[in-house]
């Protein structure tokens, strides 16, 4: 291989401007969701969004079995460097980020996902959340549990309607779950909350959601 002269400056020039162009191409982002904050093994005192169904409840046994799922979130200040080049990680594909437009607080990335892009919303806690259609969140799956439930636990559950009242249920779980409709035996992350005290299920809640 022939070697590269010194005493061929404008050469050496060229080269050098070759490869700061390829340092330059390989400095775009990766921006991705922030940690879930908890693992399945330190579940000990949280809230989360949970999948399970009513045969999921082991009354004999008095524990739940559930999907748990962490709420996708973004830190600002990525989010506010990010640039065309970048790459953005959402509901789980990578998308290279072509354009940017901000309005009333919402970034809309590629023309938004109905054009294979992405929506961004200003959050709480320096982060932005993302956005699917009726502004549902993206949610990561972190896996399955069984978890103990309390002596005392409660059902808060929604109604069928936006402004139904929502149902408390403090004694006789097992009877309500039972009786429920088959339409509303699923509980998905979209909509329920599990908040876990001490290592064990204290209370879990039904939102309405459209």
């Amino acid at each position: 291989m022939k070697k590269l002269s010194s005493s061929n400056p404008l050469m050496v020039l060229c080269v050098l401007a070759a490869l700061a162009g390829c340092s330059s191409h390989a400095s775009h982002n990766l921006i991705e969701p922030l940690p879930a904050g908890f693992t399945l093994e330190t579940m000990s005192d949280c809230t989360v969004p949970a999948k399970f169904s009513a045969s999921d409840f082991n009354w004999r046994g008095s524990n739940l079995t559930m999907t748990v799922f962490s709420e996708d979130f973004y830190d600002a200040v990525e989010v506010s460097k990010m640039t065309a080049g970048d790459t953005l990680v959402f509901a789980g594909n990578k998308i290279v980020v072509e354009t940017i437009e901000e309005e009333n607080g919402i970034l809309t990335i590629n023309n938004g996902i109905e054009e294979g892009g992405a929506y961004l919303k200003a959050d709480e806690g320096g982060t932005y959340k993302s956005l699917l259609m009726d502004d549902h969140s993206v949610y990561t799956e972190i896996g399955r549990k069984e978890i103990p439930l309390s002596e005392d636990f409660v059902i808060i559950d929604c109604g069928t309607e936006p402004n139904d009242p929502v149902d408390t249920i403090r004694t006789g779980q097992k009877p309500y779950i039972d009786s429920l409709e088959s339409y509303k035996t699923e509980f998905i992350e979209l909509n329920t909350r599990v908040r876990i005290e001490g290592g064990v299920i204290k209370e879990i809640n039904r939102h309405w959601i459209p």
